[in-house]
């Protein structure tokens, strides 16, 4: 049993024992007769009213141990003396009802009962829900934001973070971190690695995400859990459009640090995880683990190949196609050829896309298309309609290669892959 219930337990015992000595030396007699004598006067009584004394034991015990487990249990106060003063009223009219049937029950001892255990209860949960909070600021100082932390605490139900549920996972990577690590200095590496984890784990933790899990090259964080969150894939993906131009001053700010531009990869998957208390002793933490997670994390490096920023997978892309702005990139497929989904990088959200840029996407989309189709001539020149002038565009490049390569036939991918796919490796 566990210490809130035994508390409630035994606030229900100390409540019941003075109230029943009350009885046994005559106490509410007198209290009795006043509402026998009422009752005459307000209603048309036939008979005299007989009192039950093991109704009355059995109401106010009952009263007593309900209203401690409930009064512990809510964390809401105006919800607490809301039950508080239903329960008073519902005594009322049980005294009421009964007369009907020839009881005469009194409720000043149910409604003692009710009111002692409620605001022993009050007093005491103070002490558990301040240890309760203690212990699981512990577990997500720093993971999650205030009002989040927030509403997980009113919950007061940690069992319903230990499950199966759908998530969305979003991996950050420093693509280039051997290259960074190489060619700056042990302290300065230091400083600029703490930098990008802090700047990018605050920003996605400011707006709803929940920090899983950090380095110095990479993290993992989780929207809709813990906080439940039905719109998760949206709202990882808002975050994400929010994080390419922070990416971006970022990574300005540590060239000028270092010398070395660093190359940052975001990509967003949604899937089912097991989630709960995973690790043990001091390692442990609220984590997931399954295919969101994992798919995401191999999912980031292919922006490393492609040259994009942020990547999302087919189950993401389905669930916020109508509120965010994508172009394609490939079809991926296991090592077995199992086709695992088409992959998008993530450009902004709806509406939010430049003209130029929204051109520029509409031509690189029929690019792929075409180059799907066999027709690599009609691609490149979509590709070349995709450049917007002034601007590096790695994925047009890429796509530019792809067709070039194939015009020379000089691309042979695995037989059970096609040209427009990628094997997508652990």
């Amino acid at each position: 049993m566990n210490r809130p219930r035994t508390a409630a337990l035994i606030i229900g015992v100390l409540v019941c024992l003075p109230i029943l000595l009350m009885y046994r030396q005559g106490l509410f007699v007198e209290v009795a007769k006043w509402f026998a004598a009422l009752d005459a006067r307000i209603l048309v009584v036939k008979g005299t009213l007989s009192p039950s004394l093991p109704l009355q034991y059995a109401y106010y015990t009952l009263l007593a141990f309900l209203s401690a487990f409930v009064c512990l249990d809510m964390v809401s106060q105006w919800r607490r003396f809301a039950f508080l003063i239903a329960a008073t009223f519902l005594t009322a009219t049980l005294s009421f009802l009964l007369v009907f049937a020839g009881i005469l029950f009194e409720p000043v001892s149910g409604s003692l009962a009710i009111w002692l255990a409620g605001i022993a209860a009050i007093a005491v949960s103070g002490f558990y829900h301040g240890e309760r909070t203690e212990i699981m600021r512990a577990l997500f100082s720093g993971r999650l934001s205030e009002p989040a932390f927030n509403e997980l605490v009113a919950q007061n139900n940690p069992a319903a973070l230990t499950g199966r549920r759908e998530l969305t996972a979003l991996c950050f990577r420093v693509l280039n971190h051997p290259e960074l690590a190489h060619e700056t200095d042990g302290v300065k590496f230091e400083q600029i690695s703490a930098r990008m984890q802090r700047s990018v784990s605050e920003f996605i933790v400011s707006r709803g995400g929940y920090l899983d899990d950090a380095d110095a090259q990479s993290l993992q964080a989780l929207f809709g859990f813990p906080v439940a969150d039905e719109h998760h894939a949206l709202h990882a993906s808002q975050v994400a459009a929010a994080l390419r131009p922070h990416l971006s001053a970022l990574a300005s700010e540590i060239e000028q640090v270092c010398g070395t531009k660093p190359r940052f990869g975001v990509a967003l998957a949604t899937g089912e995880a097991m989630c709960g208390l995973l690790g043990m002793d001091d390692f442990q933490s609220f984590s997931a683990s399954g295919e969101a997670c994992d798919f995401a994390g191999r999912l980031c490096g292919l922006n490393a190949i492609y040259g994009s920023r942020v990547l999302l997978s087919a189950k993401t892309y389905a669930k916020v196609k109508e509120n965010i702005e994508v172009r394609p990139m490939e079809m991926l497929y296991s090592p077995g050829g199992q086709p695992l989904g088409e992959v998008y990088e993530l450009l902004a959200e709806k509406g939010t896309l430049p003209e130029a840029d929204a051109r520029a996407r509409d031509a690189f989309w029929q690019g792929v298309v075409q180059y799907r189709q066999g027709d690599s001539d009609k691609a490149l020149q979509s590709f070349q309609d995709a450049r917007i002038e002034g601007r590096e565009d790695a994925p047009v490049r890429y796509f530019t290669d792809l067709a070039t390569a194939h015009l020379k036939d000089q691309k042979k991918p695995m037989d059970s892959i096609p040209k427009h796919g990628r094997l997508l490796t652990a």
